[in-house]
């Protein structure tokens, strides 16, 4: 028991209880709870909200990193070129390495109490629509989708003994929720050369070395390539401390300036591949099945035809960007040949953090008029570009939804 009370102590003796969680983490970084919750007009009573939700915060999603970074440090440390800085970050990578086994990917406690929160806000909302209403949720194959989509269901039930839910996961929708894995259009993207030229040149111009030097003494013979492979490795290891719960002091090993470099590399990728770029429109129209769908269901509700009063899709980050993207949101849409002003435009922690989610709410009026209003993280956002409208008819919502289903 005295070893392993000591192990924990060693463990967390790297970390800085104080420290401050960063927005430069990306998307890694944990969901930020709204201060205050939406009230709607008391002329509107809802009665549908339609829910698109990334997992919330996780263990890393593998060892690859923690190891490949540990690869480096134990060969310098062979060489004698280890610093002392590199020492104490490969103490932290093992026990890192130890926590996580038989863990990686999983939604750890954190990210549950996400999903409950959520939950439970929407509950606060519209409690006369979600009290006794039916509920159909679906998640992707993964894990820490699937558990997420249970830890906000649960928590549903726990504040209704009379609600009804259905949930459901696997394979089945991957081409809705994961069409990135099945889509041979944007696979064939993701092989090409079109955007791997730009995010190699960034990389160059843009990774700080010094990151990697800091760790394996300027001694330590490797290629630029090498230890810019290592520096970023190293931020996205460090950028996810606090998706587990940790909060980590990083300014041993990244300057906030390096910090906030290698989180626009990580930002760059992000908004290459999962977002529609001057480049291609291959990874915007991921999200047309998604909202092929969304528009189904409303319709079928709106209709008469299926009496749901939520329907709730737990996924991934790359499944919202393209659809932020596609839908031409406010900050998950950007069109430019000059990529380094990426970084200024479009923010991957702006619109994908943990449990990021985008709600469509559903209203009605005394007269039948239905009435839909839009929530990017819980806040509520004006769709339609050039319309500052926040309640929209559903009509001209719908328009708006299917015209990029038409157009392309």
């Amino acid at each position: 028991m005295r070893k392993l009370l000591l192990s924990i102590t060693i463990f967390f003796s790297f970390f800085v209880a104080g420290a401050a969680s960063s927005h430069f983490e990306g998307s890694h970084h944990p969901y930020t709870v709204p201060q205050a919750i939406t009230e709607h007009p008391d002329s509107l009573q809802p009665f549908y909200i339609s829910h698109i939700g990334r997992h919330g915060s996780r263990y890393p999603s593998s060892a690859s990193t923690a190891k490949y970074i540990k690869f480096y440090l134990d060969f310098a440390d062979t060489t004698g070129t280890i610093t002392q800085t590199g020492r104490q970050l490969l103490g932290i990578i093992d026990k890192t390495i130890e926590m996580c086994d038989g863990k990686w990917g999983d939604l750890d406690s954190l990210g549950m109490e996400e999903q409950r929160g959520i939950a439970e806000r929407l509950y606060a909302k519209f409690p006369e629509l979600l009290e006794n209403g039916q509920i159909e949720a679906i998640s992707t194959r993964s894990p820490r989708a699937v558990m997420s989509m249970y830890a906000f269901t649960h928590r549903l039930t726990q504040l209704s003994s009379e609600v009804e839910i259905s949930t459901a996961e696997g394979e089945r929708y991957t081409p809705l929720l994961r069409p990135y894995d099945v889509n041979e259009k944007y696979i064939s993207f993701c092989d090409s050369p079109e955007w791997k030229n730009i995010f190699d040149s960034y990389c160059k111009s843009t990774c700080p070395l010094a990151v990697a030097r800091r760790l394996v003494g300027n001694d330590f013979e490797a290629t630029d390539d090498a230890l810019r492979e290592l520096s970023i490795s190293v931020y996205s290891f460090i950028s996810g401390m606090s998706a587990m719960g940790i909060d980590f002091d990083y300014t041993t090993y990244l300057s906030d300036e390096e910090y906030e470099q290698l989180w626009s590399i990580d930002n760059m990728e992000h908004y290459l591949l999962y977002s529609g770029t001057t480049v291609s429109s291959a990874p915007a129209e991921l999200a047309i099945p998604l909202v092929e769908e969304i528009v189904e269901a409303a319709d079928r509700v709106v209709e008469g035809r299926r009496p749901v009063a939520a329907n709730l899709r737990f996924a991934h980050a790359e499944t919202l960007m393209p659809l932020l993207s596609l839908l031409q949101i406010n900050g998950g849409h950007y069109l430019t040949h000059y990529f380094d002003q990426v970084k200024d435009n479009w923010k991957d922690y702006a619109i994908v953090p943990m449990a990021a989610n985008l709600q469509f709410i559903f209203f009605k009026t005394e007269k039948g008029n239905i009435y839909v209003r839009t929530d990017l993280n819980e806040q509520p956002i004006p769709l339609i570009p050039g319309n500052p409208a926040i309640y929209l008819p559903w009509n001209e919502v719908r328009d708006y939804l299917l015209n990029f289903i038409l157009v392309i």
